[in-house]
């Protein structure tokens, strides 16, 4: 939970409830709330919005609920939330495919390249065993040197905007940080060390049982000021960068679509606003 902070009038604001992730795309980017979700993106100069009910709720049930919290039982609902909640996006599983397909032509041509020997030929055989390197190498490119840095960077400043100051505005926006203890990037140094152990366990059962090993890790270890600090390192150097104001102009009409939502105001939109940045 947010720590406890100040608003614009320096009122000392608690934590609010409502808990917002997101995801960054080319063009844009999604926000999640707890009933609500946003898709805002920027063509020919106007800036389009779209929010519709969430598509993951909270267990209801007492039963699922307590086994959504159990060791093992919860990483299953991990997974199976994220699935679901990516799944509807076409970008999203656009974006998924391209990136098996990359990483089975990588392999393919470090397997080729391993029989020609020498040090070439040594390092492509390192590749081939070890192909989360040269992935997460591009996956940091293209996050360090496209838009999808930026509005990843974006979607991070809106949400600690809103959790410290209560409203979401240009000022307070550029105000807040791009790093946040809650972004998915933490997770990576668990998918790394998994990655890594994976040709060193040798075992067909691994390719699943890694997924609960990161996710478990994550539960247990996700918060601790270690792990904290090793996931801004990747944010700050690797995943995002600081947006510009258009980046930002995009993000802060997308929260605040989202919080009227939310918070009552309206049953979801679909609005075209003209950019300014």
């Amino acid at each position: 939970m947010p720590e406890k902070s100040e608003n614009r009038s320096g009122q000392e604001r608690g934590p609010d409830p409502m808990t917002f992730g997101g995801m960054a795309r080319f063009d844009g980017l999604d926000l999640f709330g707890p009933n609500f979700m946003s898709v805002a993106y920027k063509k020919k100069g106007d800036i389009h919005v779209n929010v519709e009910p969430s598509r993951i709720h909270p267990p209801k049930n007492e039963a699922v609920l307590f086994l959504s919290r159990l060791p093992i039982i919860r990483s299953f609902f991990f997974w199976g939330r994220l699935i679901w909640q990516v799944g509807g996006s076409l970008w999203t599983l656009v974006f998924l495919a391209a990136t098996l397909a990359v990483l089975w032509l990588m392999v393919s041509l470090f397997e080729f390249g391993s029989g020609s020997g020498g040090a070439a030929g040594g390092l492509f055989e390192f590749f081939t065993l070890f192909p989360i390197l040269p992935v997460l190498l591009l996956f940091f490119l293209v996050m360090r040197f496209t838009s999808i840095g930026r509005f990843h960077g974006a979607e991070h400043k809106v949400v600690a905007a809103y959790e410290r100051y209560g409203e979401v505005t240009m000022q307070n926006a550029r105000a807040s940080s791009r790093l946040h203890p809650r972004c998915g990037t933490n997770i990576l140094v668990y998918i790394l060390a998994a990655g890594l152990l994976d040709p060193l366990v040798g075992w067909w059962g691994y390719a699943i049982l890694q997924f609960i090993l990161i996710s478990e890790a994550w539960f247990i270890l996700g918060q601790t000021r270690a792990s904290i600090a090793v996931g801004n390192f990747f944010q700050k150097h690797f995943t995002t960068t600081e947006p510009r104001r258009a980046e930002l102009e995009v993000a802060i009409e997308s929260m605040n679509h989202l919080l009227d939502a939310e918070k009552g105001h309206t049953g979801g939109a679909v609005a075209t606003i003209p950019a300014r940045f």
